[in-house]
């Protein structure tokens, strides 16, 4: 089953490359492909240079507004959907067509100008095309590659901007893109059984996928109907990041979380930076004069895949504790060290050739990539280390809503000393999220917060409400204000909900004064807690490791719960209370719409259901809305060691919380 399952997640590669072949091919002779730059990291995962060449594809540029390149045969563009970037392709082709002879008419029937739109072409596009007068002469094509390989288990579609326009704007435009790569998904592993789903974007999708495949039935005449595979899958689980912000705000201790924290990942590919860093790059330019003089010396730039398969010292220390990272780091290379110095002049003159030839080469390219390493995790313990034993005790405090007082007094303290444009406001957010703001706390926070950065920032806290980060500020009425804040309670809404799943282990411990679940202890990035130990063996099995013991990540303890159910009836027991989790799928073809699972319990289905459950294969496709952390990956990663489980998991794109949080800024 597992070398089928993988098959089948390479095959997402091949059916990218048809869909682009069919493209190219209905395009007749030579010509050259002008990409944006966002795109070319996305595009590595689904073909080559070499298989671009031979799909007729001559040259290749960089898409550059101010600098076209010579206009030699057709031209290929291939941009996202932004439609200031389809301008600037337009105004390119404007040019091109006003160097040559007036009194030439443009031959419509053989287009010079073809533009490739990823994920789909937008009306607006059309409207433009018309009022730039160039219908007829540019040529539009949709294209989407739908599922990237990026590591073993992890897809990605590579939409950067579902979190921004869809949980900000609230324009579901890309759910549709979504939903279409979902019925891919269908064609391919086959349709799910049950389909467990959580918020109303996640819904949306499923409607959209269950439209697209009626319409393409209909669109069939006197079509015989296919023979449904048998899917590759259980269950699938497909969420709202709105449903579990704190897997995303949280502050991860696993080295692959820890990563995206200093440096920004594109398409699987990690910049390694030493001059630059996440960190650097969001404070206050005052707080980094005294670090400036000691940058000398430009450090090169390199990439680190974050891939198994491509990267060995990575695909060992990906999921680890980060304290546990460095020593291993360090032993590797004392080894590699000794290795080096292996060349003996009393060698034999085979000896010696055998050794530079063979030898020598593997020795430097393994001493070149845990240079990178080394690298990233002295980024981490420079910008991250000084304060991360701190830091943690806050989120933990946040977690468990005690010392409010001290979270206020940090947060405040951080803004007047060492500000960081979205990091700052991250831990903000989790206050918000969790525990709730009061009246009081929200305008110092606001205040402090414009006072670092300036007061044009103040749109920022608006968009953060339109994501559900914040409280509403457009109406800043002391009734209307506390109407929407929390008063301070012993338990908030978000610790009562997250106890009854269990996501909380050391809130649990404290209100049953037992040891249920596995913890770990404060534990520092380097040399472990105050003790100077690392991270205790027993706190591995709980998912929770990856935040330090304090929390579990939604869509791991969900499927952890699914996985563990003997019946529907003890699956009721366990998530009956969730309303806002609905089940479908081939299971319920019956019911027309998703229903939760206390009512599927009542009804005639219920019979259907537990014959279902308890799983015979443990397998979870898991789909999240607006971006996956590395977190969660973790968690998932260490139940499927525990479970004997397969969990593939998928997103728009994989982020930090730094990214989340620019990304609604920058909105």
């Amino acid at each position: 089953m597992e070398s089928t399952l993988r098959g089948k997640l390479l095959g997402f590669r091949q059916i990218a490359q048809e869909k682009l072949a069919h493209v190219f091919y209905s395009i007749p002779s030579e010509k050259d492909l002008i990409i944006e730059q966002s795109l070319i990291k996305p595009l590595e995962h689904v073909c080559g240079a070499s298989w671009l060449r031979k799909k007729g594809i001559d040259k290749i540029f960089k898409f550059d507004p101010k600098n076209p390149p010579p206009k030699r045969k057709q031209f290929v563009y291939f941009i996202d959907s932004s439609l200031l970037t389809f301008k600037s392709v337009l105004d390119q082709i404007g040019g091109y067509q006003s160097q040559t002879s007036s009194l030439m008419e443009p031959d419509i029937r053989n287009k010079q100008y073809h533009v490739l739109v990823f994920p789909s072409v937008l009306a607006s596009f059309e409207a433009l095309l018309e009022e730039e007068g160039l219908h007829g002469i540019v040529e539009l094509y949709n294209f989407q590659w739908d599922f990237l390989l990026l590591d073993d288990s992890i897809l990605s579609l590579e939409l950067p901007t579902v979190f921004a326009n869809v949980f900000v704007r609230h324009d579901t435009t890309l759910l549709g893109s979504i939903a279409q790569s979902m019925r891919i998904f269908n064609l391919v592993m086959g349709k799910l059984p049950l389909i467990f789903s959580i918020g109303e974007n996640a819904e949306k999708v499923l409607q959209m996928v269950q439209r697209i495949e009626t319409g393409v039935g209909k669109s069939v005449p006197n079509s015989v109907t296919p023979v449904e595979k048998e899917p590759e899958f259980a269950a699938m689980l497909i969420i709202d990041r709105d449903r579990d912000y704190p897997a995303c705000l949280l502050t991860p201790v696993v080295y692959s979380g820890l990563l995206l924290e200093i440096q920004t990942l594109h398409s699987g590919s990690l910049v390694v930076d030493g001059d630059t860093n996440k960190i650097k790059s969001g404070k206050l330019a005052i707080l980094q004069q005294d670090s400036e003089p000691q940058a000398a010396t430009k450090q090169e730039v390199a990439a680190l895949r974050m891939s198994g398969a491509q990267d060995a010292i990575y695909l060992e220390h990906k999921y680890r504790h980060f304290s546990e990272v460095i020593s291993l780091l360090s032993a590797q290379a004392k080894t590699l060290g000794l290795e080096g110095k292996a060349y003996s002049r009393e060698m034999k003159l085979s000896e010696m050739k055998d050794y530079v030839t063979n030898k020598l080469p593997k020795v430097a390219a393994a001493k070149k990539e845990l240079f990178k390493h080394l690298r990233l995790c002295e980024t981490i313990v420079e910008e991250i280390g000084g304060t991360f034993e701190k830091h943690q005790m806050i989120e933990e405090s946040i977690l468990t809503n005690t010392n409010r007082k001290q979270i206020m007094n940090y947060i405040m303290e951080l803004l007047s000393s060492d500000a960081h444009r979205y990091n700052t406001l991250r831990l903000i957010c989790l206050y918000h999220v969790t525990i709730g703001l009061t009246a009081e706390d929200m305008t110092r926070l606001m205040t402090g917060y414009l006072n670092a950065f300036g007061h044009g920032h103040l749109t920022v806290f608006h968009q953060l409400y339109l994501a559900k980060l914040f409280p509403d500020t457009t109406t800043l009425t002391k009734g209307k204000i506390l109407s929407q804040i929390s008063i301070p309670t012993l338990k908030s809404p978000f610790q009562l909900e997250a106890n009854k799943l269990k996501q909380l282990p050391t809130d649990t411990i404290e209100a049953t004064g037992g040891t249920t679940t596995p913890t770990t202890e404060a534990v520092g990035l380097v040399g472990g807690a105050s003790g100077g130990v690392t991270p205790k063996a027993g706190a591995k099995a709980c998912p929770s490791y990856v935040f330090n013991g304090n929390y579990i990540p939604l869509v791991a303890q969900l499927t952890n719960m699914i996985f563990g159910a003997s019946s529907f009836d003890n699956l009721n027991s366990k998530l009956g209370h969730l309303e806002r989790l609905k089940v479908s799928g081939r299971a319920l073809n019956g019911v027309p719409e998703p229903r939760t699972i206390k009512e599927l319990a009542a009804s005639s289905h219920k019979a259907a259901l537990n014959q279902l459950l308890p799983f015979k294969e443990k397998t979870m496709f898991v789909f999240v809305v607006g971006g996956l952390t590395y977190a969660e990956i973790a968690a998932c990663h260490l139940l499927e060691r525990t479970s004997g489980a397969k969990i593939v998991l998928c997103s728009d794109q994989i982020i930090a919380g730094h990214d989340l949080i620019q990304s609604v800024v920058h909105c």
